[in-house]
């Protein structure tokens, strides 16, 4: 994406002046990402949001005082080295901080920490799509007064914050907040599928299994329909004579296949599970399983990898091909079709999306 300083970004229904820039690198990996300082339009409150083009994660957060949230894991860590910056942020070039990102059990949530040589700070959000963010041109200067090193003003925003933070808890707890979403929730939900089992594998992780009276093909487009063409990858096996469809989003991996017995299953987990699980999938054949390995090592373990860095991923020693993404695929485009369709109903209703996904 290219951001610049003073441009405008609309975000799920608010405006936000970019302000600031910074250019992160992970010396572990060399990865690089930027975050970009932005003040809202309308109530001048601040925020970050993060782009990381290579491994495809977008969020946007604020400063907070409370120092933990309960209920969250952590997902990654390491040190981030200032490459670069421009605008009114309080960094140079060179210098450091150790940081550990938290998710809550849906995976949308997040809380960061940032130990700097003179300070730490703390913040909380939430991911995005890329396509959530959108880019309304440079219409003029922002200006905010300076603070830390990620130029936010904590006051207010601290203090609603920790007001807010029991009664969200308590919510989510009780269920009156519903955060969860994705595919699993719809298939448990879904009158047109039917509960099977549940296969436990490392780590504590688990993959649900589900059938239907859909085709392959009609399960899959349900799917993808119904999380609004949200996907980080799909693709069809056309090798081997299996036909099984691979669905992997943010969070979640699906498999929609053809079982032994000859019915539609759709086995679901999330990616945590395809991580470090790579056994056959419930009552598949031989070449349904092949396909389950090589649409995930292909679309979604090298991302994963620097993710979930406890324990060992069997795909450590994978030693057959990857896909060929480049292929035509009716799924892709008509994943494609299905997100674009849903971006253009939102705008034409003049709306932004809920908080969360």
């Amino acid at each position: 994406m290219n951001i610049q300083i003073n441009d405008s970004l609309s975000i799920r229904g608010e405006t936000y002046g970019v302000i600031g820039i910074i250019t992160y690198c992970n010396p572990a990996d060399n990865c690089v990402w930027q975050e970009y300082r932005l003040i809202n339009h309308s109530d001048r409150r601040e925020k970050w949001l993060s782009i990381d083009e290579h491994y495809r994660e977008y969020s946007i957060s604020e400063m907070v005082r409370y120092t933990s949230v309960p209920g969250y894991h952590l997902v990654d860590k390491g040190t981030q080295r200032v490459a670069g910056s421009k605008g009114n942020v309080d960094v140079d070039p060179g210098e450091c901080a150790y940081f550990e990102e938290y998710e809550d059990q849906t995976e949308e949530y997040i809380f960061s920490v940032e130990r700097w040589s003179d300070g730490t700070e703390y913040s909380t959000g939430y991911y995005l799509e890329p396509e959530e963010i959108i880019n309304l041109g440079n219409t003029g200067q922002h200006t905010a007064s300076p603070s830390g090193k990620k130029g936010c003003s904590a006051g207010c925003i601290a203090v609603m914050a920790v007001m807010l933070l029991p009664f969200i808890l308590t919510a989510v707890g009780l269920g009156v907040l519903n955060f969860s979403s994705g595919i699993d929730k719809y298939l448990s939900d879904s009158v047109n599928y039917s509960y099977v089992t549940s296969v436990t594998g490392k780590e504590k992780q688990k993959a649900n299994v589900y059938s239907t009276s859909y085709s392959v093909d009609e399960a899959a487009k349900d799917i993808i329909n119904k999380i609004e063409g949200k996907t980080e990858g799909v693709q069809q096996n056309t090798e081997d004579g299996d036909s099984s469809i691979g669905i992997m989003t943010k969070k979640e991996y699906c498999l929609v296949y053809t079982s032994e017995e000859g019915g539609t299953l759709v086995q679901v987990s999330n990616r945590k599970y395809a991580y470090y699980n790579d056994s056959t999938p419930y009552h598949s054949r031989r070449h349904t399983h092949r396909y389950y390995r090589r649409f995930y090592y292909t679309m979604a373990y090298t991302k994963d990898s620097s993710r979930y860095r406890s324990g060992t991923s069997p795909y450590s020693s994978y030693d057959d091909t990857s896909l060929d993404t480049s292929i035509s695929d009716a799924y892709k485009s008509y994943s494609s079709s299905i997100r674009q369709n849903s971006i253009n109903t939102r705008s034409s209703s003049g709306g932004g999306t809920n908080f969360g996904k």
